[in-house]
């Protein structure tokens, strides 16, 4: 039989990798939110786009706007 002795060992971590760790986290949200920023504005372009087609141009699609919000 095998004698087996249990050790311990202590791990420490420093301030410096906490904080790197953070950062890595913070780097990483920030990446996702603009990644969602740049998909809706990517599709709020789309459907504005849409829009002025389907409205026969810029000029149409406002006034359709305005017709829409007075009621007429």
């Amino acid at each position: 039989m095998e004698n087996n002795a249990i050790t311990k060992e202590q791990i420490k971590s420093s301030a410096h990798e906490s904080a790197s760790a953070d950062s890595e986290l913070y780097k990483l949200g920030t990446f996702i939110t603009a990644a969602f920023a740049v998909a809706v504005g990517a599709w709020g372009l789309v459907c504005l786009t849409s829009a002025m087609i389907s409205n026969g141009g810029p000029v149409a699609l406002v006034k359709s706007m305005f017709s829409a919000i007075v009621g007429s």
